[in-house]
């Protein structure tokens, strides 16, 4: 069961983020200009492989105390004084600067939508412009506030998978890819900006032993679909994730320097194959 708690922040909700390129002080990958917004403690979605366990085990017991304890998906907390902090954020500092929802917490949580939406016509009104990177269809109940500002928004989805087997095994409580995809595609047909991020690419395991098939069906669907950018990396090993996942899937993984490569090398060859814009995340 999850436990939910709540817990107090400061304005303003604008973070730093090195979820940007290089050049900007980042780690290289172009989610943002350097900035992110993040509201929760915890992610419901709670998906098996998620790394972020370890940061707010790490930093974030000082605000949720011993909420954070528990295993990842089942501890939940949101801030008492978020809709104050929405308004004293002064949103025109980020004019004309990309933000990042987000990179802790899928900002279209149930949980979270109504906070989501009013920080968006906040930051939309004066113009700043964000990079929603979600795996829940509640983002499309936002198209018309969107739209209207289409020039200043980009929707990202994520995919690990198309085999329903392993979806259901280390994704369990979020829509199916293949749903996921379908936010693109309408996302598209609104006239928005779109990407995917095909992650994390897992190793063979009994669910799923073709990488190389699982890869090439998201590919052709996607090759369907057309998003701006196509985003690709393997697992990140940090914290508890690795226990997570061998716990879901009955067997350890372990992922390295080779396969890295190896899948960065396919995932290459599958972007100029369907004619797709993209970048492969190879291993740091």
């Amino acid at each position: 069961m999850i436990e939910f708690g709540r817990y107090r922040i400061k304005p303003p909700l604008v973070k730093p983020s090195k979820l940007t390129v290089e050049e900007k002080g980042g780690v290289g990958k172009g989610l943002s200009d350097g900035w992110v917004a993040n509201y929760a403690i915890g992610c419901t979605f709670g998906c098996r492989f998620c790394y972020v366990d370890s940061i707010h085990k790490l930093y974030s017991s000082p605000r949720a105390g011993r909420l954070v304890d528990k295993d990842w998906g089942y501890y939940f907390a949101t801030p008492t004084n978020l809709d104050e902090v929405i308004e004293q954020t002064p949103w025109s500092r980020w004019r004309g600067e990309e933000v990042l929802l987000s990179s802790t917490h899928d900002p279209y949580l149930p949980q979270l939508a109504g906070w989501t939406r009013k920080i968006l016509e906040h930051g939309l009104r004066c113009g700043v412009r964000f990079c929603i990177q979600t795996r829940s269809p509640l983002v499309l109940e936002d198209l018309d506030l969107l739209e209207k500002y289409r020039e200043q928004v980009r929707v990202q989805v994520s995919v690990a998978t198309f085999s329903t087997e392993l979806a259901r095994a280390i994704e369990p409580r979020v829509t199916t890819p293949q749903r996921r995809l379908d936010i693109i595609r309408q996302a598209r047909e609104a006239g928005l900006r779109t990407g995917v991020i095909i992650a994390p690419i897992l190793p063979p395991c009994r669910l799923r032993p073709d990488v190389e098939g699982d890869l090439m069906q998201i590919f052709d669907a996607l090759g369907r679909v057309r998003p701006d950018m196509v985003y690709g990396e393997t697992l990140h090993i940090r914290g508890m994730n690795m226990t997570y996942l061998a716990n879901a899937l009955g067997e350890e993984l372990s992922v390295d320097y080779s396969f890295d490569q190896r899948v960065g090398k396919l995932f290459t060859a599958l972007l100029m194959q369907h004619g797709l814009n993209g970048r492969y995340w190879f291993g740091r």
